[in-house]
């Protein structure tokens, strides 16, 4: 477990057990007394989190476990729902084939086949594994006829309807656990639903979207692959594992930085899509890259603020820059969105080989080589512009 070769000692506090060795005191792991029984799972002793847990702990934020955000409770309609739920188990049930689909002003109609005007159905947005980008929700991943389901249905339960400020997580899925996304209000969809591999999450006393970039991190993303390992075959987060999760609280306003940074990964997330529902693969690999070059630069952002390399938050995209400057800014994070892409997401420790994430538990050397030139690029751009502006 990375003590170097020594048989470690031990101290119980409060249930916990702290393992260190006598004379360097590092590294050391807490752990519940609990789980040193309950996990015999290769993958939650992994040498990395120990790494990683110790680093985190020196972070110049208070360290809180995710579950003290989440409510027990919310209102949703007139009714009071889990404030963590995943969608309804078992079987979907979809509009009928001939059903015809309209979309108008964020609602969606579904008339029947044999139906009159004045009989159609409101639809739901039903999202699905495949519709969870790293980006955002992509709801043309599934063909028309199972994009919506009927408002009220079997699936559409109001206990996992999705609002504006939620955050998903793809909860199940080698290849596609820990996937997640903000449902921001910049969402043209009035109803939204999900899949019972699909966990929805209310957030209260903590910026969602922090909380959506700092899962992607390093720090987030270990944690989320160790509480999931399991010994049946299976990969899987559930309600308690998510809770778990240590995630540092910043300041207001370095909070509020991440989510404006978050509202122009979905802007461009949102032209991409446009894009691909007119039929244009360019311009949607394009957008979708700015997306991921954006959300890259958070993502790494949060971990140079975890470890004390910088103490404020860089605007991602900077306003009233020259159109051709703009443009520059927009190249450049279509580049470091491809490298993004093409890294691999199987991780490099044999113990987690096997269960690889839906997104990269580390940025790669590629992706850094790219993101820390992009950084000094948008802090000299701001000078500039700021210059310009006095």
């Amino acid at each position: 477990m990375g003590f170097g070769g020594r048989t470690p000692k031990h101290r119980t506090q409060r249930g916990k057990v702290e393992l260190y060795e006598a004379e360097t005191s590092l590294p050391f792991l807490w752990v519940e007394v609990s789980q040193v029984f309950s996990r015999g799972d290769i993958g939650y002793w992994n040498t990395r989190w120990v790494e990683l847990e110790a680093q985190l702990r020196k972070c110049p934020y208070p360290l809180k476990k995710l579950g003290e955000f989440i409510p027990e409770t919310v209102e949703r309609d007139g009714t009071e729902v889990p404030g963590i739920t995943y969608g309804q188990v078992g079987r979907r049930e979809y509009p009928p084939a001939g059903t015809t689909i309209e979309q108008v002003n964020g609602s969606v109609r579904l008339l029947l086949p044999g139906t009159r005007r004045k009989e159609e159905r409101e639809g739901v947005l039903y999202l699905q594994v495949q519709n969870v980008l790293r980006t955002g929700i992509d709801p043309y991943a599934s063909p028309e006829q199972k994009r919506f389901v009927q408002k009220d249905s079997y699936n559409d339960p109001v206990r996992s309807r999705v609002y504006p400020g939620d955050l998903i997580l793809v909860n199940s899925g080698i290849g596609s656990l820990g996937r997640c996304a903000v449902i921001t209000a910049q969402y043209p969809y009035r109803l939204i639903n999900i899949s019972q591999h699909l966990t929805r999450v209310v957030l209260s006393g903590i910026t969602p979207e922090w909380c959506c970039v700092y899962l992607q991190t390093k720090y987030g993303a270990y944690q989320v692959i160790r509480l999931a390992s399991g010994v049946s075959g299976q990969i899987y987060i559930d309600f308690k594992e998510i809770g778990q999760i240590l995630i540092p609280v910043p300041k207001k306003a370095i909070q509020q930085a991440f989510q404006e940074g978050y509202r122009h990964v979905v802007e461009y997330h949102l032209r991409a899509l446009e894009a691909k529902s007119q039929g244009s693969q360019s311009r949607f690999e394009r957008n979708l890259y700015i997306a991921l070059g954006i959300q890259e630069l958070l993502i790494w952002q949060a971990e140079q603020l975890i470890e004390r390399q910088q103490d404020s938050v860089v605007e991602v995209i900077l306003e009233y820059l020259p159109e051709a400057l703009s443009r520059l800014v927009e190249d450049e994070y279509a580049q470091v969105g491809a490298a993004i892409a093409r890294q691999e997401t199987r991780p490099e420790l044999p113990s987690l080989q096997s269960r690889p994430l839906g997104i990269p538990l580390e940025r790669d050397e590629e992706s850094i080589r790219h993101l820390s030139p992009q950084l000094r690029l948008l802090k000299g751009l701001k000078e500039f512009r700021d210059a310009a502006t006095r």
